[in-house]
C-alpha cells in the first residue's frame, strides 16, 4: 500500500533496500501488534510520513475527505505563501544556496510544527519564529539521522519562515535539472503534511 521514499517502490519486507524502507516497516509492524484495525493504522502512518505515501495516489484523497469531514471548527490552519523555488543556474563550485517560503496560521488555534523532512540529503530545512532557529533537517534513513526537536507553536494569525538550503557538494559530480521536496509537519488536522519544492540546474 505504501511506497519507499528513497526508490518509489512498494514497500517489501523481503526486498529492504534502505534505511528509510525499514523505519517504515519497523512502524507499521509496531501499529500492527497493538491490535489496531487497518483504518487506525493507516491513519497513524500516514500521520507520520504523509498522504503521499500510497502506491495508490486515489488512496491518498480517499483519506483527506474523512479527514476534512471529521477536522474541528477551531483548528490550525497551515498556510504557505508559495510552493515552488526556482534557483535556476547553481553552482557546483560555488557552493551552497538558500532561499525562504512565508509559512501562516490562518486558523484559530495554535499551529504546532514539530518535524521536516527532505526528499534528498543534498537538501536541508529548518524553521525560523520570533527570532529563533530550529536545528537542520534532511533526508532520514542514510547514514544521517534528523536532530531531536521539539517544534514551535505558531499561534493564529502569525509568521514563521521556511528556510531551505540546498547543497551541490552532496553530489558533486551531478549536472543537470533537478526537482527537490522539502515535508512540514504539523498538528494541522487536514494538511499534516504540507510540501514545497524547489528546482535548479547544476552547472560547474
Amino acid at each position: 500500500m505504501f511506497f519507499c521514499p528513497c526508490c518509489g517502490q512498494p514497500l517489501d519486507k523481503n526486498k529492504i533496500c534502505c534505511g528509510a524502507a525499514k523505519e517504515r516497516i519497523d512502524y507499521i509492524d509496531s501499529l500492527a501488534v497493538q491490535n489496531l484495525s487497518e483504518k487506525e493504522i493507516i491513519l497513524a502512518y500516514v500521520k507520520k510520513y504523509g498522504l503521499n505515501s500510497f502506491v495508490d495516489k486515489n488512496k491518498g484523497e480517499e483519506i483527506k475527505e474523512e479527514l476534512i469531514k471529521t477536522a474541528p471548527a477551531n483548528r490550525p490552519i497551515i498556510s504557505l505563501s508559495s510552493e515552488t523555488y526556482d534557483f535556476g543556474d547553481v553552482s557546483q563550485g560555488a557552493g551552497k544556496v538558500f532561499t525562504y517560503f512565508n509559512l501562516k496560521n490562518e486558523g484559530k488555534s495554535d499551529l504546532v510544527i514539530d518535524r521536516l523532512d527532505t526528499s534528498c540529503g543534498c537538501t536541508f530545512a529548518s524553521l525560523i519564529f520570533r527570532d529563533s532557529e530550529s536545528p537542520f533537517f534532511t533526508m532520514p534513513g542514510h547514514g544521517s539521522e534528523n536532530p531531536e526537536w521539539e517544534g514551535v507553536a505558531i499561534p493564529p494569525g502569525e509568521t514563521a519562515q521556511l528556510k531551505i538550503m540546498y547543497d551541490p557538494d552532496v553530489h558533486k559530480d551531478f549536472r543537470g535539472t533537478a526537482i527537490r521536496e522539502i515535508y512540514v509537519f504539523s498538528n494541522d488536522p487536514i494538511n499534516f503534511e504540507t510540501k514545497v519544492k524547489i528546482e535548479l540546474n547544476q552547472v560547474d
